[in-house]
């Protein structure tokens, strides 16, 4: 009974999903293994799905029972939450030579009974402005897990952090990390941002170990929530065809072969250093215009002995299959790079009722033609039930062969004779009262006459 009014609602938009349809209507199929019939289920979409159905909203996708009826189903993409919190970090310069990394730390610090920093005081001795700095993040809740660093001076950093909890006993946090903002073969490379674990102290000391200049910090933020990295989607790789114009301008072309909805980009850039500015084009068929989704620097250096790479590029969710990207500059011959596209996987959720071997079947010509049912009408029933706890994830199985490739090409349906006869009784009828008429009428010309 807690699945009532859910039930309701799917019961009412099955017909108009799943009638008339068997697997062998649909071109392939993944095995799902039900422990019990009567719960709800929800699994991730295999990229599979992407390549073989016909309509980008998958509603030539079906669920099968193991007695290869129709159940009500779903499609949903899932939440992703990408904000980050920006909250500005008080920070102080320690004035005097810097420390070395055995932890020692001559300061007299000037505290509120919160433990917030007033002020700092290193002490006398050779004054060397801009090594060391101290943050503090007491205030700060929840604890940051990144902070940013705004500086002047080198273009090139390395740093090392420790942390502590009461400025006396320190411990290391970061023993080596590079920071640069360089212009580099007319692109920019940007990488300003130091991790922290979660276990990050409140007290943060930060020191240049390789500053031949003094670097001046500007600004520290703290960034707390999730940031956009790249395990969060997943990735599909295209390889790319170079072709070059009557000025020597370079574009590259892509086909995903796939329709998944990609919401985040990056190039796999085969060797370092790498340096490429180039404009992302996206089309849904060779027959519509190119669109600008993106334009970016993609680098891929090696500093100081540490790779930067540029982060994943967030774009416009979009699910054309012709990719193109426009060569701006680049660091001199870079050969033509694999693009890699970020998407993340949409959710089946279907009610189950019976256990067994189920079906996902999908690629279907015939169910390409009907009307899918509404997802937000079982979407809403979902959260009206409050059912969401319920759902019990699965996993894809195997993949089968249903129908096959002759299950995607349009054919004759077959013939209804039933409404065949009526329409041929309904034309003999109006022929028959045409022939009527023209007799009727030519009698009556002739008793005239």
């Amino acid at each position: 009974m807690k699945y009532f009014p859910l039930l309701c609602v799917l019961l009412v938009a099955l017909p108009a999903s799943g009638a008339e349809l068997s697997r062998q209507d649909f071109a392939y199929g993944h095995v799902l293994n039900v422990d019990r019939g009567d719960g709800l289920y929800v699994l991730d979409m295999p990229l599979s799905v992407y390549t073989k159905a016909i309509r980008t909203d998958l509603g030539d996708l079906r669920i099968f029972d193991g007695a290869g009826q129709p159940v009500p189903h779903a499609v949903r993409q899932p939440a992703m939450e990408l904000s980050q919190n920006r909250h500005p970090v008080p920070f102080f310069p320690l004035v005097g030579e810097r420390q070395t990394t055995s932890g020692d730390l001559s300061l007299r610090v000037v505290r509120n009974p919160d433990g917030t920093v007033i002020t700092v005081d290193a002490g006398d001795g050779p004054a060397k402005v801009g090594s060391s700095y101290l943050l503090d993040i007491t205030k700060l809740d929840p604890r940051p897990n990144e902070l940013e660093l705004r500086w002047t001076g080198p273009e090139m950093v390395t740093l090392s952090l420790m942390h502590s909890s009461d400025l006396t006993r320190w411990s290391p946090l970061v023993d080596r990390l590079v920071l640069a903002d360089l212009n580099y073969n007319d692109g920019r490379v940007v990488s300003r941002r130091i991790p922290l674990s979660r276990t990050t102290l409140p007290y943060v000391r930060l020191d240049c170990t390789d500053c031949r200049e003094p670097l001046q910090v500007e600004e520290v933020t703290g960034l707390s929530g999730t940031p956009a990295t790249a395990d969060q989607w997943q990735w599909l790789r295209v390889q790319g065809t170079e072709t070059r114009g009557a000025q020597g301008e370079r574009t590259i072309s892509y086909r995903s072969g796939a329709t998944v909805r990609v919401t985040a980009l990056q190039l796999a850039l085969p060797t370092t250093p790498s340096l490429l500015r180039a404009a992302v084009d996206v089309r849904s068929h060779p027959d519509t215009p190119w669109r600008q989704i993106a334009q970016t620097d993609f680098y891929r250096l090696t500093l100081h002995g540490q790779t930067l790479s540029n982060p994943p590029i967030p774009c416009t969710p979009t699910s054309a299959g012709d990719w193109r990207l426009r060569v701006l500059a680049d660091s001199g011959g870079v050969v033509a790079p694999e693009l890699e596209l970020g998407w993340r996987p949409d959710q089946v959720v279907f009610l189950g009722r019976g256990a067994g071997s189920y079906t996902l079947a999908f690629g279907s010509s015939r169910a390409a033609q009907l009307v899918p049912s509404s997802n937000s009408l079982v979407l809403a029933a979902l959260q009206a039930a409050k059912a969401e706890e319920h759902l019990q994830r699965i996993e894809p199985g195997a993949l089968v062969t249903l129908g096959g490739d002759a299950a995607l090409k349009p054919g004759l349906e077959a013939i209804n004779w039933k409404q065949w006869i009526l329409w041929t009784v309904l034309l003999g009828g109006v022929i028959l009262i045409a022939l009527m008429a023209r007799t009727v009428l030519r009698e009556m010309r002739a008793s005239k006459g």
